[in-house]
């Protein structure tokens, strides 16, 4: 069983740790790599209120590790979308040794949007490497809705609609401060004052 737990800066032994297995794995498969390991690492120092910082744990190891973005998406996302509720899924890694964590990351998401007390609208993401937009398009649910050619390259934009998945807490359960007193739900409760 999996479970997802908000990550501190006490947790920065192994987040930097599967930062750095991913790079070295992807760096030995040719693959691109991206700095965000490093914006992932100052928000542990420095966290961002509208950011809540989750890993995913397997049997006391972390697996993945992800940042929930509550507001505007950023990237190239238009002004219209940027108005609408949404929570970025951004610097996103997973451990290399284990597979099609990407498609569980999603749904846990998705299911864990959908039971808030104001569930966003969408889940959004944008990734660089088109092999990932692939993955999430085709194996993950995801819809593109559009690809931008910039400067970095190509930048896919993602979403998906959150969606409640009955029992799916026995395969990856949600820690309790992500419940009681997670930031988003601060911040999605002071947004609407």
């Amino acid at each position: 069983m999996y479970l997802m737990q908000q990550l501190t800066n006490e947790d920065r032994e192994p987040v930097s740790r599967l930062i750095r297995d991913r790079q070295d794995h992807d760096e030995r498969e040719g693959r691109p790599t991206w700095d965000d390991g490093s914006v992932l690492l100052r928000l542990l120092s420095a966290p961002d209120p509208a950011t809540q910082l989750v890993g995913m744990w397997e049997d006391e190891q972390l697996v993945a590790s992800l940042a929930l973005h509550h507001g505007d998406p950023g990237g190239a996302w238009t002004d219209d979308e940027r108005t609408e509720p949404s929570w970025g899924l951004r610097l996103v890694h997973t451990h290399p040794e284990h597979r099609r964590l990407g498609r569980l990351i999603t749904l846990w998401a998705g299911d864990y949007a959908a039971r808030q007390d104001q569930p966003p609208a969408w889940l959004r993401c944008s990734v660089r490497d088109m092999n990932v937009a692939w993955y999430l398009e085709r194996t993950c649910g995801w819809a593109a809705v559009r690809r931008r050619q910039d400067p970095s390259g190509v930048l896919t934009c993602l979403q998906r609609a959150p969606e409640h998945i009955d029992h799916f807490d026995l395969m990856v359960a949600t820690g309790t401060e992500l419940w009681a007193e997670g930031m988003l739900r601060q911040v999605t409760s002071a947004a609407d004052e």
